[in-house]
């Protein structure tokens, strides 16, 4: 690592997708910091750990002091009371921080859940928003606050789909009946999976090359490759563990899902909605994995565990 090397905050770093960032940045040769209230005991030189609390003006302060460049992933999904503080506010927070402090590269960690209720098949970074619930919403009032750009360097607002990894694709191989019934009522319905290793490479790729504007948004996402129904997913991973999972055998029309939620005044778009990642691939970004070997090697390193905790 040289002296021009910038060093870079993670906010969220201890989660799922924080995680996985850490350990790539600290590859390529970055000091990171994380900045998380849960206690973490760093495994690697170029790693610091700050404890404090996003949602605290003190404790952004000293957190990014000396950093140029901002990862933030941090952000609450399940807890309505909770999404107001951390979502908006905290970002709120974080970014005028970061302008003070003269930081170069700010990465902001939204979903492609705040496009909402679209009539588009194929949504792009372009599609109008319109959130369907709370998170999405909170999720996309943040994207408008970092949307005004910083002083003095740039602003990479990503969008990725389901994230998933060892740590979420223990359901897929569940061979309960709840979960047979599941697959059989989605098996259509696109399940706009992501590898987390993907995710991350998206992230570090943009940060390396640098964008042309001051702000700008990315789609994430393996959509437009085949295979990723819900029934056609399920089917990958029984022959990649060589197991049947007995299924029903059939998958429900597209409608009858979509019309469920309905029926539980619950907003929703039909099944076959594609986000596209094209824009990403014209920045010349190709996807290390795919969400077919990302499958592979998530339920590779479930294995793996597995044996050496026998």
């Amino acid at each position: 690592m040289t002296e021009n090397t910038p060093s870079i905050l993670i906010t969220g770093g201890t989660g799922f997708l924080g995680r996985s960032l850490t350990r790539r940045l600290v590859q390529e040769g970055y000091s990171v910091r994380i900045l998380s209230r849960a206690k973490y005991h760093p495994e690697h030189p170029n790693i610091s750990f700050y404890q404090g609390d996003i949602t605290k003006y003190n404790d952004l302060i000293n957190a990014v002091q000396g950093c140029e460049a901002i990862f933030h992933c941090a952000a609450e999904k399940n807890n309505p009371e909770h999404m107001l503080d951390m979502n908006i506010n905290s970002t709120r927070e974080l970014f005028n921080v970061a302008n003070k402090s003269k930081v170069k590269f700010f990465c902001h960690l939204s979903s492609v859940g705040v496009t909402g209720k679209t009539d588009e098949k194929i949504v792009n970074e372009f599609t109008d928003c319109n959130p369907m619930n709370y998170y999405e919403e909170t999720k996309y009032a943040a994207e408008k606050i970092v949307q005004k750009g910083i002083d003095h360097g740039v602003v990479v607002i990503l969008r990725p789909t389901n994230i998933f990894g060892t740590e979420t694709i223990q359901s897929w191989l569940s061979k309960t009946w709840k979960s047979k019934i599941l697959f059989c009522f989605k098996g259509r319905e696109n399940a706009h999976l992501i590898y987390v290793e993907d995710v991350t490479s998206a992230a570090v790729f943009l940060f390396k090359k640098g964008i042309d504007r001051p702000v700008d948004t990315f789609i994430i996402s393996n959509d437009e490759d085949s295979g990723n129904t819900f029934s056609e997913i399920r089917e990958y991973l029984a022959t990649i563990n060589n197991l049947s999972f007995n299924s029903l055998g059939f998958s429900l029309p597209l409608f009858l899902p979509y019309l469920a939620r309905l029926l539980k005044n619950k907003k929703s778009n039909l099944g076959d909605v594609v986000y596209s990642s094209r824009k990403l691939y014209e920045y010349g970004f190709k996807f290390p994995y795919g969400f077919k070997s990302g499958l592979k090697n998530a339920v590779n390193e479930i294995h793996n565990l597995k044996q050496q905790q026998d």
